[in-house]
Parts: structure tokens; C-alpha cells; sequence
């Protein structure tokens, strides 16, 4: 018979000893035999004939629960109990926590205006806040999609502005980089946009923006390079840079020859008809090509390189794409350098005027001097109005230099004019950015009345492109100065595109044949006859014709055979400074000049 270590038994002769079972109300000893004696309870462990073998009912429940066994099943009993007691701690924490949760959702979606679904109540608690959340979730993709498009997106075209392509430039050229392929970028510019904003109004000229944009967006989709953004729902690879400047982004890694193809489909929709209203408006564009990596690596780079070929585009002949190369690089370069060295040269006074006369073909007496404007730089020398007054023109330099130009040329008719020269004019040259900017009338009079000058000394000339794309208030204020006695020049006449009756109600009272139809007269027949005609329609007119470019004494006497009233050339005398002029007609001509208020320009004979 086993008995636990440290157990006590006692053992009972059959006959002294009476056994009973534990009451039932004895939980703990339910179902055991007892034996009592002297007040102590045993409880019974075995029995024969003989005996009864017993242990103390105390020392056996505490052996029994002191057991190593019993005592891992009472840690396990009491951990199990704690654990319990936590978790529905925690399950109570977590459901306080989630109602907390929900009343700040719901009073978040009411400070939003956004109604909470109906029926939540059947929810529980978890179910609601994930409806809550999803309802949230929703209202913060939209607004940050409308923010985005309200932010990037141009209002007028509904494509992505400047900055937003930037920043969708930097992230492609990344990719572009990171998998070693190229891309492209297409500098789009509308031929003709202004005209049209000039003869229609602001408001047809943004419908064609707006038409320009869905011609774009279509291009876009039918060559599949569409990148549309999946929070904005926009297009990323076309956006509107800027007035009449739109821009592409192609990428070329599966098609090397994908930008060529994208840049002629692009000019052949523009080509199209413009359809507003009852009218058909015709328009064309220059596109500028720049690759990525050959011609930049970032993205304000690369859409400078694909302007700087779009103005080669321009320069070329419009309606055309070019690609960027390193020459059009040079260009730029040199664009920006003389800028920077002209706006010096402007602030330093390094400008200068000479004097061209321009003769009458029957004596050669003095009919006007053109004031033409020089630039000797300190070190790269002579740089010619061909190269610096383009620049000036489109830096809007010309204001400033022009201003220069009108102040100084008639500061020195004055002089001349109060030394005897009466029937002489002076001829300044006037740019449309000047016409565009000034009142031209009050410009004029005032540099007029500061210089004493009077208004018959002075002449304006203005190139034919020129006046023909001006506006009816800049046709007043030239017909203003001519009722002051101002004379108007058309210059480069024959350079453009006007027709006779345009040239009929402009006000003009001299035309500058262009130098291009004297030098092609003798040997070409067409430009004989066009000449011919020039100067029969001046006569009937009424109109002054001057040739301009007579170089050599044949030209001089074919211009005078067709009747033209005044030359211009080297044949006559190249551009002057004032000192010599001065000398040769005060002092040469002094005599016949008080006679008759002019000089005598003897012609210059080739050696």
C-alpha cells in the first residue's frame, strides 16, 4: 500500500472501529469513508477482516494539496482565473474605446457635412466605425483630388499648369534614369495665335486655346502615351505651359522614333479649321523637340533646350518641328549674353547714331536722313542692328533703346533744322513693340516738344508686316502725327502680305521698296515689273517711292528710268556720324543750302 512521504497512518482493529460516510454536505469530503476518535476525523485509506488503515483527514488534504503537481495546477488554475479577469477588462476597454471612437467619427462627419449612413444603429460598434471610416476615407480621396485639380490645373484648358508638369517632368526623367531608356519633350507653340486675339477678341482666341487642348488630348490617345494621375484624374504627359504654349512628354522606350511621329500629328491637327461661330480661323504650329538624356537631364533644361528649337521652328519657316542640337544651344547662349551686355550698353550711354541720306534721283538735293542705330562693343567691336535689334525687340529693350533713338535723332534735326537745313526730315525707325506699348502720339509730340523740332522735320518709319497687324487705335495716332505734319513711312515694302487696298487706307505718305526687288531688277524680269508697278501705284497715290539698297550706278539709273522719286544705298553714301555730315552739307553746301533749305549728297562712284 503506497502512502505519500510524510504521511502519517493509523491503523484500527476491525472490531473498535465504526466507519461512516461523509456527510453530503462535506464537499471537500464527499464521497470518502470516515472514521472519527477522540474528535478527530480520519479518513479511511483501507480495510481487511482485520484492520482499517486511516490518515488524518487534516494531514491528508494538506499533503494533497501541497503536492508539486497540485500546486502547478493551482498556478495554472490562477493564472487561467487572471487572464479571464483580463480579457474582459480588456474587451470591456476595447468596446468603451470604440464607442469613444465612433462619437468622435460621427462628430468629425457632421463638422464635415457628411451624413452618417442610416441604419447604423443595427450595427455593432466595430461595423460602424468601419463605416464611418470608409464614408471619411472617401470625402478626403475626393477633396484631395479636387484640391490637386484646383491647385495644378489650368482653369481655362483644364489641362495641368506649368509647375504641375515640373513636378511630373522630374518624376519620369527619375524612372527614365533608374531603367536606362529615353524620352522626349514637345515645346508647342500656335502660329498666328495673336493675330487672332487681335481680329476676334480675347474671348474667340480661348475657345481655340480650348480646342487646341481636345486636339492635343486626342493626339495623346491615339498614339497610347496618355498618363492619367490616380488622384487627380488628370492627364500628366500634356500640359498648358502659358498663353499659346503647350507642351508633350513621350516617353521612348519601346519606340525611339515616337516623338517625330506625335510632333507631325500634332501639326497636322492644328492645321485643321478652327470652327467659332460662323467663322473658319486657320492657324499652324512650331514645335521644338528636346531628348532626354542627350539634349538635358532635368526637367527645366529640357523644356528650355525644346523652346530654344521651337524658336528655331519659328526662325525656319513655322508650321514645322526641329530637334534640338548643340548649335541652337550657341544661339541661346549668345541670345542671353548680348541681352545682359545691351542692357549695360543702354545703361552706360555706349549707343550711337549714324546718318544715312537718302537723295533725290534727279540732283541728288538731300531728301531725308535715316537715323540708324550702332553699338561698337568693347571687345567683340561692331555688333550689327541684324543681330541686336531682334533681341531688343523681344526683351522689350527696344522701349528703353528707342526711347534713346527718337530723343537723341531729333535733338540733332533740331540742330541741323535751326542751322539751315529747312527742307530736310529726319527718319527714325518705329517697332511694333513700341506701337504696341506707347501711345504712339503722345510719345512722339513730346519728344518733339523737348528737342524744339518741328513735327514736317520729322518721319516714322514702320515695316509693312508691321502696320498691316495694326490696331484701328494705332492707325488713329499715325493719323493723328500726320495731321501734325509727321511724315509715315512704309518700310520694306513688298516683304509682306498686304494687299492694295489694305495699303490704301493705311496712313502712309512714303513707301521703301525693299532693297531685295533692286538688287534682282536687272536680271530678273518678275521683280523688274513689280517695280514698275510700285511706282505707278505711287504716282497714283499720291504716295513718295524710295528704293531702298541701290549699291551700283545701273541700279541708279533703272530706278530712275521707272519714274522712283528718292534712293537709298551705298551707292549714295554709307550711314554717317554726325560730324561728317555737318561737314559735308554745312560746310560743302552752305551757299546752296541757304537757297534752298537742303544739300547736295554727291553719288559716290565704285572705284
Amino acid at each position: 500500500m503506497y502512502a505519500p512521504k510524510g504521511l502519517e497512518l493509523h491503523t484500527f482493529q476491525g472490531t473498535d472501529v465504526t466507519v461512516v460516510t461523509a456527510p453530503w454536505y462535506n464537499l471537500v469530503l464527499s464521497g470518502q469513508h470516515l472514521v472519527y476518535d477522540n474528535n478527530i476525523s480520519y479518513i479511511v485509506i483501507n480495510t481487511t477482516n482485520e484492520s482499517v488503515v486511516t490518515a488524518a483527514t487534516s494531514d491528508l488534504i494538506l499533503t494533497t494539496l501541497f503536492s508539486p503537481v497540485n500546486i502547478i495546477i493551482l498556478i495554472l488554475l490562477a493564472l487561467a482565473i487572471s487572464w479571464l479577469v483580463n480579457l474582459r477588462f480588456q474587451n470591456n476597454h476595447e468596446k468603451y474605446a470604440l464607442k469613444m471612437l465612433n462619437t468622435k467619427s460621427i462628430e468629425l462627419l457632421n463638422s464635415l457635412n457628411l451624413a452618417s449612413e442610416s441604419g447604423l444603429n443595427k450595427h455593432t460598434q466595430l461595423e460602424q466605425l468601419q463605416v464611418n471610416f470608409q464614408t471619411l476615407t472617401t470625402h478626403i480621396t475626393n477633396y484631395t483630388r479636387e484640391s490637386e485639380v484646383s491647385i495644378y490645373q489650368d482653369k481655362l484648358t483644364h489641362l495641368i499648369d506649368r509647375h504641375a508638369y515640373i513636378e511630373h517632368l522630374a518624376k519620369q526623367l527619375r524612372l527614365a534614369e533608374m531603367d536606362k531608356f529615353s524620352c522626349a519633350l514637345l515645346f508647342i507653340d500656335l502660329d498666328g495665335f495673336k493675330q487672332v486675339n487681335d481680329s476676334f477678341g480675347h474671348s474667340f482666341g480661348d475657345d481655340v486655346l480650348i480646342q487646341v487642348a481636345t486636339r492635343l488630348s486626342s493626339v495623346l490617345r491615339h498614339h497610347k502615351i496618355s498618363n492619367i494621375s490616380p488622384i487627380s484624374q488628370l492627364e500628366q504627359n500634356l500640359a498648358r505651359l502659358g498663353g499659346d504654349e503647350f507642351s508633350i512628354f513621350i516617353s521612348l522606350k519601346d519606340d525611339k522614333d515616337k516623338a517625330l511621329e506625335v510632333a507631325q500629328n500634332v501639326l497636322h491637327e492644328i492645321e485643321r479649321d478652327f470652327v467659332l461661330g460662323n467663322k473658319l480661323i486657320k492657324i499652324s504650329a512650331s514645335i521644338g523637340i528636346a531628348v532626354y538624356p542627350d539634349s538635358a537631364s532635368t526637367p527645366q533644361a529640357l523644356l528650355q533646350m525644346a523652346d530654344v528649337a521651337m524658336y528655331r521652328a519659328k526662325t525656319d519657316g513655322r508650321g514645322i518641328f526641329k530637334v534640338y542640337s548643340p548649335e541652337m544651344g550657341k544661339k541661346i547662349r549668345r541670345y542671353h549674353y548680348l541681352l545682359e551686355e545691351m542692357r549695360l550698353a543702354i545703361a552706360s550711354s555706349s549707343f550711337h547714331l549714324s546718318f544715312q541720306p537718302i537723295v533725290h534721283v534727279d540732283d541728288c538735293a538731300i531728301d531725308y536722313f535715316e537715323a540708324l542705330v550702332r553699338w561698337d562693343h568693347p571687345v567683340e567691336g561692331s555688333i550689327t542692328p541684324d543681330e541686336f535689334i531682334p533681341i531688343a525687340e523681344e526683351s522689350n529693350l527696344i522701349l528703353e533703346l528707342g526711347d534713346w533713338i527718337m530723343l537723341e535723332s531729333c535733338r540733332q534735326m533740331s540742330a541741323w533744322y535751326n542751322a539751315g537745313m529747312k527742307k530736310v526730315s529726319i527718319s527714325v525707325n518705329i517697332s511694333g513693340v513700341q506701337l504696341k506699348h506707347y501711345d504712339i502720339y503722345e510719345w512722339v509730340m513730346e519728344k518733339l516738344a523737348k528737342t524744339g523740332l518741328p513735327a514736317k522735320a520729322l518721319m516714322l518709319e514702320i515695316t509693312e508686316s508691321t502696320l498691316i497687324k495694326a490696331s484701328n487705335k494705332i492707325i488713329q495716332s499715325l493719323e493723328k502725327l500726320r495731321s501734325e505734319g509727321i511724315t509715315i513711312a512704309i518700310d520694306d515694302f513688298g516683304t509682306g502680305f498686304s494687299s492694295l487696298s489694305t495699303l490704301a487706307d493705311l496712313p502712309i505718305d512714303v513707301i521703301k521698296l525693299d532693297k531685295l526687288f533692286v538688287a534682282q531688277a536687272n536680271d530678273n524680269l518678275k521683280y523688274n515689273e513689280i517695280m514698275h508697278s510700285v511706282s505707278e501705284l505711287g504716282r497714283k497715290l499720291g504716295l513718295k517711292v524710295v528704293a531702298e539698297g541701290v549699291e551700283e550706278l545701273a541700279q541708279f539709273e533703272l530706278v530712275k528710268s521707272m519714274g522712283i522719286n528718292s534712293v537709298q544705298g551705298y551707292l549714295v553714301s554709307h550711314p554717317e556720324s554726325s560730324v561728317n555730315v555737318g561737314h559735308k552739307v554745312l560746310q560743302d553746301n552752305i551757299n546752296f543750302m541757304s537757297v534752298t533749305g537742303t544739300g547736295v549728297w554727291n553719288i559716290q562712284q565704285p572705284l
